[in-house]
């Protein structure tokens, strides 16, 4: 769910790819992947990303983020 200071200001929303709700970039993470073949990055909400989520392609490190 969009903080009050998101839900005032759009620029500060993104859909999550994993569970497409709209969420706050304030709750949110930017995972690169790969898509046709090109990097790419992916929003995903931080519940999302702490199950486990990742784009295809992910190469690297995830530290859990308490939510």
């Amino acid at each position: 769910m969009p903080s009050e200071k998101a839900k005032e200001n759009k620029a500060l929303t993104a859909t999550c790819v994993a569970c497409s709700k709209a969420v706050s970039t304030e709750t949110a993470v930017s995972l690169t992947g790969v898509e046709d073949g090109h990097r790419k990055a992916f929003v995903v909400c931080i519940p999302c990303a702490n199950k486990g989520w990742r784009p295809p392609g992910f190469r690297g490190v995830y530290t859990v983020r308490p939510v």
